[in-house]
């Protein structure tokens, strides 16, 4: 009989998942950050359910009555229509690109932003249909923790996971592409070295976030399976992620350092300032304190997953 003042363990282990779902959702908000063209941010296509769709929240956040059922039902009816909207326009907008790019007026370049505009709002829509089903099929808010439970034997989190997976390949294609134009401008003396340099990050950076989907992929299956508990789950992911900004890190460390040569050689020549190569000593110095944090906590939540597999 366990002692009166000890915890319940499994109270402990709930305690834990709980917190470790929110050290991830916190890790996730800031763990893709470093590339320079915003405008392709895999942030920014990856957060799919945009204007106001439900937030996941704890199973124990039931909606209790059925006003707020309706309320929330209401509300992504209407923002569906809406995305629907927006994948028509993006649509047309397409197709007069297309027709353009046919007569010479555009060019291969604003086609791809075109049809990631398209995809994005495809994705939108996908994501607010399943939202909806969810809350119908479960009389809550819908779940986004890869240990949330299935909802009449449909599992939502991996079917969401994939409209993310659908749109992370899609920009992975485009910035492969862009990549590609970047490196024939530099092959014919139009493009800068550092312009390619940055855009091989950025295709990096696409590729893990690929990555960062199919694990958790794998992750929700093991889960379902009963290979792993919930909190295993969640280190699993903290894992893979401190391990992505490991490598991300290191190649931006390699970037940085290529810029510091040769500033500090245009400094030599006279025709750079010393400041322009003091504040790049900076960029470097804080991206090692960041990749040092990231092996950190790559090394702790691993020797956390070692103990639990230990204990079994």
């Amino acid at each position: 009989m366990p002692d009166a003042h000890e915890p319940d363990p499994r109270f402990v282990d709930r305690l834990e998942w709980q917190l470790g779902g929110e050290l991830r959702r916190r890790y996730r908000g800031g763990a893709m950050q470093w590339s320079s063209y915003r405008a392709l941010k895999i942030a920014g296509l990856m957060l799919i359910s945009v204007a106001g769709g439900a937030a996941a929240v704890s199973a124990s956040q039931q909606i209790g009555e059925s006003w707020r059922r309706e309320l929330l039902e209401a509300r992504l009816e209407v923002q569906l229509e809406l995305a629907r909207q927006r994948v028509q326009m993006h649509t047309e907008v397409a197709a007069q690109a297309r027709d353009a790019a046919r007569l010479g007026v555009g060019g291969e370049r604003e086609l791809m932003y075109v049809e990631v505009r398209i995809v994005q709002a495809q994705a939108d829509a996908r994501f607010m249909e399943l939202e909806l089903e969810e809350i119908k099929g479960s009389g809550r808010e819908p779940l986004g923790e890869v240990s949330s439970p299935l909802v009449d034997g449909r599992d939502f989190v991996s079917e969401r996971i994939r409209v993310r997976m659908e749109v992370a390949r899609h920009h992975l294609d485009v910035v492969q592409r862009e990549e590609e134009l970047a490196r024939q401008r530099a092959e014919v003396g139009v493009g800068a070295e550092g312009e390619l340099r940055e855009r091989a990050l950025v295709t990096a950076e696409a590729e893990l976030q690929v990555l960062v989907l199919e694990k958790q992929l794998d992750v929700r299956s093991a889960y379902l399976a009963s290979e792993i508990s919930a909190v295993e789950a969640e280190l699993r992911l903290l894992e893979s992620e401190a391990q992505n900004r490991v490598v991300l890190l290191d190649l931006r460390r390699q970037h940085l350092s290529v810029e510091l040569d040769r500033l500090e050689a245009a400094i030599a020549a006279g025709t750079v300032s010393p400041l322009v190569a003091a504040q790049m000593r900076t960029r470097v110095a804080e991206n090692e304190a960041q990749i040092r944090l990231a092996q950190a906590e790559r090394e702790i939540v691993r020797r956390e997953l070692e103990k639990r597999a230990s204990r079994q």
